[in-house]
């Protein structure tokens, strides 16, 4: 094998080709910083996942190292997130039964499974061409708010038992006499606290890169360790010992997987949306990458969280970010990344042990808190109104049905909204100045009674032909006089399809009853062949004059 497949098998060695020391520097650098905010907030979705905390640990680690060794992006970071943590706990939470062998085998192989279907050639791109902004903002924004309400028990001590978040806010609402007061006064101060310190420390240039997560749990831990918060009542993450467990199979069933399957699904989804959304904010053009590529190393990460006991990891576009800002230069940071997570699991066990769950609530709750973007929400409101009341009802469909079949209604949505704007598009009727300039006929403006010039920006097929040809003949109706041509300007249309040849052909012949002549101004040479072999209406189309232009078309009919 020459170098250059070797660099192709192993795109990491690519990357690592000129490197120097002080791009080495930058990549551990990185490593450590993405792995001191990582552990916190990984022991959280491990929780949120309904497992023991550190599964959200082996899931980074299994994720990290092997999308770091696919990958051809220098610095695209993967890992465990709220999103798929919480959509884990939807889809195994009711199936494992309480046992906590199953749930992990259970998890284990949705991860498994959501990295075999990213392993499907073209999916990264085919989905996330498919999905809106508007739509993708509001199902993440009702995802974040799914989190958020999953945790309300764990911060406040307040037993739930349900697998739905929105139920589980709702039992804490109604059972608030069963609150634990030093859990609840532990888990508020930490929310409160990481809130204040993320403020206070950006204030200062100095503390400006110190993460407020890290700063909390330390305090958290030696809070707990000091006052003995077992012994009131706490629950704490518990010991953690051994290190990575050995990759193993999951145990499970063929039924058991198939059940899995619409939920991984979803999970792939997401994860592809996010993963293009990291991309780009990155500068990384998706030219120059190989989307399949990608996504086989998504499949990758999710097979090797898989291995470890862990959930279906995801690309994060917020440590992605914080990676390219602490210096990162190559994915051999996530490896330094990865290593330090281990570092902690064996030197750190214990330590960790001491950290209450109701802080770990707090760190889930603050950091999933960006995924409602507030100033999105109100920009889509100020300028495209339409488009944010659909992030609205996908972020209510989210709340309402669930983090999977809320993803379902936005699919439907997104497709909704593709069909509106297809069999409703944008048309216009159009004037020609005295110096030839074309615009749009404002209401109440004076036109040329004897041309009446339409535009139509879409292609024209059965969804869109109809109301086309009802909106001429209602044009032509309520000029008076009645106009002596109708020029369709077609430089926008470029498909017509059988129905809509069919329409066209109808429609020169109503206007040639109301002594009223269709002309065509500059179409395109597929759809005016088209138009010239159309048999319906004995041929009608083919006898239509055509102008290069709207502008020569309105002169020589004004002419003639």
């Amino acid at each position: 094998m020459n170098g250059r497949r070797v660099f192709s098998a192993v795109p990491l060695l690519g990357q690592l080709r000129r490197y120097t020391w002080a791009g080495a520097r930058g990549d551990v650098v990185a490593g450590f910083a993405i792995a001191v905010t990582l552990v916190p907030q990984a022991l959280g979705y491990g929780q949120v996942a309904g497992l023991h905390p550190v599964a959200g640990l082996y899931t980074a680690v299994g994720a990290m190292v092997l999308f770091a060794l696919c990958t051809s992006c220098r610095l695209v970071a993967v890992g465990p997130s709220s999103t798929m943590a919480i959509m884990t706990f939807a889809a195994v939470s009711g199936r494992a039964g309480g046992e906590a062998h199953r749930t992990v085998a259970l998890s284990a192989c949705l991860a498994l499974i959501t990295g075999v279907l990213l392993l499907l050639p073209g999916r990264l791109r085919g989905l996330t061409a498919f999905m809106s902004g508007p739509v993708v903002l509001g199902y993440l924004a009702g995802t974040a708010v799914q989190v958020m309400a999953s945790q309300v028990g764990t911060l406040l001590g307040v037993p739930t038992h349900s697998d739905r978040p929105m139920v589980k806010l709702w039992q804490v609402l109604t059972h608030l006499e069963q609150t634990q007061v030093v859990t609840a006064a532990v888990g508020v101060s930490s929310l409160i606290g990481l809130v204040v310190l993320k403020r206070v420390l950006r204030a200062v240039p100095a503390l400006s890169a110190v993460p407020p997560t890290p700063v909390v749990c330390v305090i958290a831990v030696i809070v707990s360790a000091v006052a003995d918060l077992a012994g009131h009542g706490v629950a704490l993450t518990g010991v953690i010992t051994g290190g990575l467990p050995a990759p193993s199979w999951p145990d499970v069933t063929a039924r058991d997987a198939w059940e899995l399957l619409p939920t991984a699904a979803g999970m792939a989804m997401i994860a592809s949306i996010e993963g293009v959304a990291a991309l780009r904010r990155t500068g990384v053009s998706e030219g120059r990458v190989s989307l399949v590529r990608e996504s086989a190393a998504l499949g990758a990460a999710g097979a090797g969280a898989g291995l470890l006991g862990g959930f279906a990891p995801m690309p994060s576009t917020q440590r992605t970010l914080s990676a390219r800002s602490a210096g990162a230069r190559s994915q051999l940071y996530q490896l330094a990344g990865a290593c330090f997570v281990v570092v902690g699991l064996l030197s750190t066990g214990p330590v960790i042990g001491l950290l209450p769950k109701t802080v770990l609530a707090a760190v889930v709750m603050v950091s999933t808190s960006h995924l409602i973007d507030v100033t999105a929400f109100g920009e889509l409101w100020r300028g495209w109104r339409r488009e944010a009341l659909l992030a609205l009802a996908t972020m209510v469909a989210v709340l309402g049905l669930g983090v999977l079949h809320g993803l379902l209604v936005a699919v439907v949505l997104a497709l909704l909204q593709l069909l509106r704007r297809v069999t409703w598009p944008h048309d216009a009727v159009l004037a020609v100045t005295g110096d030839g300039r074309i615009h749009e006929v404002a209401p109440g403006e004076s036109v040329d009674s004897d041309v009446l010039i339409y535009r139509v920006d879409a292609p024209l097929f059965f969804a869109n032909a109809a109301r086309v040809r009802y909106k001429v003949l209602g044009l032509v109706a309520a000029r008076s006089p009645r106009p002596r041509y109708v020029v369709l300007d077609a430089g926008t249309v470029f498909h017509v399809d059988a129905t809509a040849a069919e329409i066209l052909a109808q429609l020169t012949v109503d206007l040639a009853e109301r002594r009223c002549e269709l002309v065509l101004a500059r179409p395109r040479e597929a759809v005016l062949a088209t138009l010239r072999a159309s048999p319906y209406s004995e041929g009608a189309t083919r006898r239509l004059r055509v102008f290069p232009s709207v502008g020569e078309a309105h002169a020589a009919l004004r002419a003639g």
